[in-house]
């Protein structure tokens, strides 16, 4: 993964968690508000940070992170869009790995 899929990732990842059924989570109990709000809004910051910052600039810690991010980005896409809460559990594992990636590169969210 390069900077621009990084960016396309976290920006349909971002996405994705904004639909209104994440919020069943909360509702079944599985995750608490704070919890769901918080990962919406640190994906959100991220894709908006990586949509205005110069790809050259982080390109060479996204390559240190290559392998993960592309794991948990396939893993993503293979999980039945049923299993919200593996689904977000994925999402919240990509954000870490992106605020890494944003801190180590003098960004912030």
């Amino acid at each position: 993964m390069n900077a621009a899929g990084l960016n396309l990732v976290i920006s349909g990842t971002s996405a994705n968690l904004e639909m209104p059924f994440y919020q069943d989570l909360v509702t079944d109990g599985s995750i608490k508000q704070d919890e769901l709000d918080g990962t919406r809004r640190l994906l959100s910051g991220a894709a908006e940070t990586l949509r205005n910052t110069p790809a050259e600039k982080i390109e060479a810690v996204v390559a240190q992170y290559d392998e993960d991010l592309t794991a948990y980005s396939d893993k993503l896409n293979v999980i039945p869009q049923q299993n919200l809460l593996e689904r977000f559990q994925v999402a919240q594992i990509m954000a870490g790995f992106v605020t890494t990636i944003m801190a180590k590169s003098g960004l912030r969210v």
